[in-house]
């Protein structure tokens, strides 16, 4: 008995759509009718009232129209009886699928039940009984006291094959009931109806109408593809010719929702549309809308969201060779009309629902590229642009809508496909065996460091932080990972000092993608970046080996400064979305590094050294960003800024916490802290800004002295005495307090001063 037919689903399909498609053509074929009436009437009147050869023509004329309306009207009856007799066999088909299916399962719950009774009763008469199928017969002796609940399994049994074989009949009978229904759809010859839910109020060719059955039936041509894609064609440039043709985008509508997902029909519209097409289409959608507006505004956001929609399932067919070409006809029209590259934008605006392919979102990376360090310099429409319209639906909102910077959206994308954006930035086929291996580092230098990101001019870092993101997903093997930390090491070190980098500047979704990166390399960031750091000279070497506490063996890391960390951290935990990605990353490696010291191989000191160190770098950087957030709204209190720090570092010295650390419960402690927040920024800091330590810690010399403790009474502590072989005896609360003073260290380390992190660049 094969049970996993059950997974087959007959009974699939929307009947109460087909019923609205009956219903639309039943309508339809009464307008016809009603039209033929009319126009036979009207001649046949002109005539008799008309003397010459004109009235007779003018007779004929209408004779000839109004057949043809009744042929339309006949076309639209025989489709309506096919459908209906579709949604009919479906209905009933749908009743016995469910029935099949509740005896099957009906009869395997009495069939188990027996055989569990029957198993029981050859236990109890000494009989071994091993565990057998409900559906196979038992696998030992007869048990004769029990024959009534063998009877009963086999009548189950039986009932379970009799559902089975009606299900599988059901399967049969819809593969038959849809091969029949698309045969007499594109049996339909004689037919001018409309195509199946555009809407158009007008007679579509037999052709279109035999082409868009054969689709939906799985059954579709060459030759019918190329039907309907000079139809599409010939409608969307009708629609960016005559905007106000309502009737005619709702079709394009329409059409795509129902075969936006068959990439081959797509492919051949787009491309009868061209990329030059299509930039022009959304622009006037764009164009058309009006701020208030919000019907209107959202029927063209839906045309164009299914235009993207569209043109995404046509790209997931083209080669490497085919999406350049299409993007490159798509940049020339952008290049010559002004507003149009925010059509670009808004293309790429969604790779969540509506991703461009690989081979397409390389090629056009590669002309944004070459076209912005050509020119040395942003290629961007600005807000308010059409793109950006149909991207927040005519809202214009600068949180969610990035359209207008083209490369952002591109960039996005981009960081969706990781090892194409590996091998985008660094270049393809490069030996990753050695740290000192050179590459390219043109597009690393220009789209990190020279290009501006800030809000408003574009997305605040969105588009770069998402690409930046990407690189850091679906870890490889060991050649993978170098190049990862590679790429990391440089575009930490041009970022640390782009001019637009600045807390305030990013937005919610750029400090989010760019705390994603941090956190996709934060284990050995611990160890070079946050707890130490390399020279801050010229790069020589672009990884370094490092050891994570809770793994065995080393891990690629980028070869970083501090001071190139810094900036970077400082700009990401400015914003609420950055600290709390910054925050989750922190707990998850101190979950990794406590498990690890308990069930090896972390060593307890060196684990309690990176807690220190990876809390100690957030909550630096986190006290930097307050800083220079409050330096940006009041640059007069400079000189109280000045004053405070020295009074807030003198207490930091003497203090078992740091200022911003937010974990005491002690009074006195807390004071300390709002103290040293007045003093610094003149008033509280903004809300939001905790630290990196959970709350549950307590006080950090607690936490510290408690786990050096602990670690002790479980044989787990192994800090060197300074004598070889021999483990420290020094006090559990020295040790943290040493712990604490190294948390502080790095908490300063990590901190910029205000104004040095006021770069004066919002580009």
């Amino acid at each position: 008995m094969d049970l996993a037919v059950l997974e087959r689903s007959p009974e699939a399909g929307d009947v109460d759509a087909v019923d609205g498609l009956v219903a639309g053509y039943v309508a339809r074929a009464e307008r016809f009718a009603t039209r033929a009436v009319n126009v036979r009437s009207a001649g046949d009147g002109l005539v008799a009232a008309s003397v010459g050869e004109w009235a007779s023509a003018l007779g004929e004329r209408s004779v000839r129209l109004a057949s043809g309306l009744d042929d339309a009207a006949g076309g639209c009856r025989q489709v309506a009886g096919v459908l209906a007799g579709y949604g009919a066999a479906l209905r009933g088909l749908e009743r016995r699928v469910m029935a099949a299916r509740d005896e099957v399962e009906s009869a395997r719950i009495r069939a188990v039940a027996a055989r569990e009774r029957y198993a029981v009763a050859a236990l109890a008469g000494g009989v071994g009984a091993v565990p057998w199928s409900w559906t196979e017969v038992p696998a030992f002796a007869p048990v004769p006291e029990a024959a009534g609940e063998l009877r009963v399994w086999r009548a189950a049994v039986g009932d379970a094959a009799a559902g089975l074989r009606a299900f599988v009949a059901c399967c049969d009978e819809r593969e038959d009931l849809d091969q029949e229904t698309a045969a007499r759809l594109v049996g339909v010859d004689v037919m001018g109806a409309y195509a199946p839910g555009t809407g158009l109020d007008a007679i579509v060719d037999v052709p279109l109408v035999q082409a868009l059955a054969a689709s939906a039936a799985g059954t579709v041509t060459a030759e019918q593809r190329r039907v309907m894609a000079t139809w599409f064609a010939e409608a969307a440039e009708q629609v960016s010719n005559h905007p106000a043709d309502t009737q005619t985008l709702a079709a394009l509508t329409d059409f795509l929702d129902a075969w936006g997902d068959d990439g081959e029909l797509m492919s051949g519209i787009f491309v009868a549309i061209g990329g030059a097409g299509v930039v022009r289409l959304l622009t006037m959608l764009g164009e058309q809308m009006v701020v208030g507006a919000t019907d209107r505004n959202s029927s063209l956001a839906a045309a164009g969201g299914a235009l993207r929609s569209g043109l995404a399932s046509a790209s997931s067919t083209w080669s490497s060779a085919e999406a350049a070409s299409y993007a490159a006809d798509m940049v020339r029209v952008a290049s010559s009309m002004n507003g149009t590259l925010s059509a670009i934008g808004y293309v790429f605006a969604d790779p969540q629902s509506a991703r461009m392919s690989q081979t397409f979102t390389v090629a056009m990376a590669d002309l944004l590229d070459a076209i912005e360090r050509g020119n040395g310099g942003p290629w961007r429409d600005g807000p308010g642009t059409p793109g950006h319209a149909l991207d927040t639906i005519g809202l214009l909102s600068l949180e969610g809508g990035g359209a207008h910077d083209a490369a952002a959206r591109v960039f996005e994308t981009l960081g969706a496909y990781p090892q194409a954006a590996r091998d985008w930035l660094t270049g393809e086929g490069i030996d990753w065996s050695a740290p000192d291996q050179a590459f390219a580092l043109d597009r690393i230098t220009y789209w990190f460091h020279d290009r501006g990101w800030a809000v408003g001019a574009s997305d605040g870092f969105a588009g770069i932080g998402a690409l930046w993101a990407g690189v850091q997903a679906e870890p490889g093997n060991l050649a993978v990972n170098r190049q990862v930390a590679a790429i990391n090491t440089h575009v930490l070190y041009e970022l640390s000092t782009n001019r637009a980098l600045v807390p305030g500047h990013l937005s919610a979704r750029g400090a989010e993608g760019l705390a994603t990166a941090i956190a996709g390399q934060l284990p050995g960031l611990v160890e070079v970046g946050f707890e130490s750091g390399f020279s801050e000279d010229e790069i020589s070497l672009r990884w370094h080996d490092v050891t994570v506490p809770y793994l065995e063996g080393t891990v690629p890391t980028a070869r970083i400064s501090r001071g190139w960390l810094r900036p970077v951290l400082t700009a990401v935990a400015g914003e609420v979305e950055g600290r709390l990605v910054l925050h989750g990353a922190a707990l998850d490696y101190q979950v990794r590094v406590q498990a690890g010291i308990t069930h090896g191989p972390a060593s307890a000191a060196a684990g309690l050294d990176a807690l220190v160190a990876v809390w100690g770098g957030i909550d630096g950087a986190t006290y930097s960003a307050a800083e220079v957030k409050q330096y940006l709204q009041d640059q007069q209190t400079r000189a109280a800024l000045d004053v405070g720090r020295h009074v807030v570092d003198a207490g930091v010295a003497l203090s078992p916490v740091g200022p911003l650390t937010s974990i005491g419960v002690d009074a006195g402690l807390d004071a300390l802290q709002k103290l040293g927040e007045s003093a610094l920024t003149g008033g509280p800091l903004p809300s939001g800004t905790d630290s990196a330590v959970p709350h549950g810690v307590g006080s950090l010399e607690e936490f510290f002295s408690t786990s050096v403790a602990e670690y002790r009474r479980l044989g787990l502590w192994d800090k060197s005495s300074g004598h070889a072989g021999d483990v420290s005896s020094e006090p559990a609360d020295d040790v943290a307090r040493e712990l604490v003073s190294d948390y502080d260290l790095i908490v300063g380390a990590m901190r910029s001063s205000a104004s040095d992190g006021v770069k004066g660049d919002t580009t």
